[in-house]
């Protein structure tokens, strides 16, 4: 997998849990617990970093990957959990979903 390709997918994550994040500020509910927030903005923050590694071709941007993907994964569990009622939600776990997996393919090239 190019390394452009992960790049994107981070992105995308990132700005996806962003716009989650105030999402669910807005909305209230299940979607604004304080658990589910934070790690919305570690997934965002931690994808954002990762992209960042690989734009600048970092030789440790396979160790920021590796969380980015770990973090990912829980993050889209979690708004799996509430996205039979939230759209938002699971267009977030899709994102993080794609983010992991793109990860972890860069990982092993």
């Amino acid at each position: 997998m190019p390394l452009s390709d992960c790049i994107e997918d981070c992105l995308n994550a990132h700005r996806i849990c962003t716009e989650s994040v105030i999402h669910g500020l807005q909305h209230g509910g299940e979607a604004a617990q304080w658990e589910l927030v934070q790690l919305l903005l570690d997934c965002a923050d931690i994808n954002e970093t990762a992209a960042d590694f690989m734009m600048r071709s970092s030789r440790l941007h396979h160790l920021t990957c590796q969380v980015a993907a770990e973090v990912s994964d829980k993050c889209a569990s979690a708004c799996e959990k509430l996205s039979k009622d939230d759209v938002r939600l699971r267009e977030c776990a899709q994102a993080c979903r794609r983010a992991a997996t793109a990860c972890r393919k860069t990982i092993k090239n």
